[in-house]
């Protein structure tokens, strides 16, 4: 019988491609992952891997058993989840994936629910807002991605993962107290050319929404001074008088002293918070349990939040509502 955590190195090698990359994601040496491997052939009795050069790569032979490992080590991992299930128990570990606004209030208000549902659940968070996290999902490296999605910047969609909206949020405009439009009761973002701008980390999708608002929008290409990725240190910076800037609704901004909220006059700017998941993963009793928790935290939300909504929303994607200005679709 083969042995599955053999199988599992292999379909490493073939997702992560060099044997460095496989020894570093499951914590072996290099030694040991090419041991595993020199097994794995004398036990399937053919050559799974060959010489290129200084590396290592996957024969034809291989590369078959390796797709046949990726459904044998998830068929074990639901049969166990689901063994542990029909006792009354979801147990696991489910890797969440969230931008600093999913993991406050949609992710971390779910945990306590879990706990209490499901003790012997473990869910692991990861405050991650690159681009690099849906292939850490194709990796398997986590289970769910709570991923942003602007309405006029649609993400492309693949036949591997599933996709839900948990959560649409609109965009507003964030100026210091004392700017000259603070008395507005909506702002144009034609009218901030001059301000200075914060903004998320290059790389990010908030950063990309954030120039193009300003290019099709406005016209012009922000003169960003300030980076971050912690809601709290842009707006200590727009309230220091510094700069202007875009947050989301649920970046609960109201308050901040120093700072006034602003609607967006020239553009309906919306963002999604998208729940990802590798296809059928929902199978998993934890996966499952999880999503479910997160969704009644969507829903509670939208009930407090009546600013939000759990629908997509109305009209073609890339079309702002009545008065505002269509922006192009993502490439």
């Amino acid at each position: 019988m083969l042995d599955l955590g053999r199988l599992r190195v292999l379909r490493e090698l073939k997702l992560r491609g060099t044997v460095g990359a496989v020894a570093e994601a499951l914590g072996y040496s290099p030694s040991a992952v090419s041991q595993q491997l020199a097994q794995l052939q004398r036990d399937v009795k053919v050559p799974l891997v060959e010489r290129a050069g200084r590396r290592l790569r996957l024969t034809e032979a291989g590369e078959v058993l390796a797709d046949q490992a990726e459904i044998l080590l998830a068929q074990a991992q639901h049969a166990e989840e689901s063994t542990l299930a029909a006792g009354g128990r979801v147990a696991g570990v489910v890797r969440v994936v969230g931008h600093q606004v999913a993991v406050l209030n949609l992710i971390a208000p779910a945990i306590p629910v879990l706990r209490r549902r499901h003790p012997d659940l473990v869910v692991e968070v990861i405050d991650e807002e690159s681009e690099d996290v849906l292939r850490k999902l194709a990796l398997q490296e986590v289970d769910l991605v709570l991923y942003n999605e602007y309405v006029h910047m649609p993400l492309p969609r693949s036949p591997d993962f599933e996709t839900e909206t948990l959560v649409t949020e609109p965009m507003r405009v964030v100026l210091p107290e004392g700017h000259r439009l603070a008395k507005a009761d909506s702002v144009r973002i034609a009218d901030l050319e001059s301000d200075p701008w914060v903004s998320t980390h290059n790389g990010t999708r908030f950063a990309e929404m954030m120039r193009r608002a300003c290019a099709e929008i406005g016209g012009y290409r922000p003169m960003i001074r300030h980076h971050s990725n912690d809601v709290r240190v842009l707006l200590s910076l727009i309230a220091a008088g510094q700069a202007v800037g875009l947050m989301p609704e649920l970046a609960q901004v109201a308050n901040q002293p120093g700072v006034v909220v602003r609607g967006v006059a020239d553009a309906d700017l919306r963002r999604r918070i998208v729940a990802w998941r590798r296809r059928g993963a929902e199978a998993r009793p934890s996966v499952k349990a999880v999503l479910e928790a997160l969704r009644a935290t969507a829903d509670d939300l939208v009930v407090r939040r009546p600013g939000l909504s759990r629908e997509r929303p109305a009209g073609p994607t890339g079309t702002a509502g009545k008065g505002g200005k269509r922006l192009g679709r993502a490439a």
